[in-house]
């Protein structure tokens, strides 16, 4: 039984080391939280979260670093959570969004935008916007088009209780996305901020489920390998 509990270990350690990437990629994802406390000059209420890291922008490097710091944690956490992660396609599935989250997330920290549209008619009517400009925009969108994907791809999956957090935040994420294109398709930009914080909360929470469920996960096999004569 030795080599089985060796492997036992093995796996623990590794979920372990897991769960400390996406504590660490959790953490620094909440950097937005910081504006609360920083005088950004933007509305939580009508910015996206994305123009605090804007060029001009008062405090633009704390939010960029920690936007980068996120990516690379979560991407970091990929290989692990390659091993401790199910077989099937679905738990393949929700790593490969996870590997495509960290990559967003990355370039969206390395591609600012030129500025904030949200307290700035110049910039909203501007048309001679830059590359990086371009980038973070198209980041943006794939990024909250992520924040639905992510939720929906443990629905698949997860069982009984569990099943139910992946619900009610695929819920929030979509009236929140929806929010957000109703609004861009109005014309009025007005409270986009609220409907995009809430993503991000959102996301908050099941990334937070999702470590409490590898580590409940993590509990169970050993409570079973202890069972098991020597």
């Amino acid at each position: 039984m030795l080599p089985v509990l060796r492997r036992s270990a093995t796996l623990a350690a590794v979920r372990g080391l897991t769960v400390a990437l996406l504590s660490v990629g959790t953490a620094a994802h909440l950097g937005w939280v910081l504006e609360y406390f920083l005088d950004t000059g933007l509305s939580p209420l009508h910015s996206f979260p994305g123009e605090l890291s804007a060029d001009g922008q008062p405090h633009r490097e704390v939010f960029r670093m920690a936007e980068w710091v996120a990516g690379a944690a979560f991407l970091l956490a990929v290989p692990p959570l390659l091993r401790v992660a199910p077989v099937h396609w679905q738990g393949r599935l929700t790593v490969a969004v996870v590997c495509v989250f960290a990559l967003l997330l990355l370039l969206h920290a390395t591609f600012p935008p030129d500025c904030a549209p949200s307290v700035s008619q110049a910039c909203r009517n501007r048309d001679n916007v830059s590359v990086s400009h371009r980038i973070h925009h198209v980041t943006s969108v794939l990024l909250a088009l992520q924040y639905v994907v992510g939720p929906a791809t443990l629905v698949l999956w997860w069982r009984g209780g569990w099943q139910a957090i992946p619900v009610l935040v695929l819920a929030v994420e979509f009236l929140a996305w929806a929010a957000m294109v109703a609004l861009g398709l109005l014309g009025s930009w007005r409270f986009v901020g609220l409907a995009a914080r809430a993503q991000l909360a959102a996301l908050t929470v099941l990334l937070c489920a999702g470590m409490a469920y590898l580590l409940t996960i993590d509990r169970d096999v050993r409570d079973r390998w202890e069972d098991v004569p020597r």
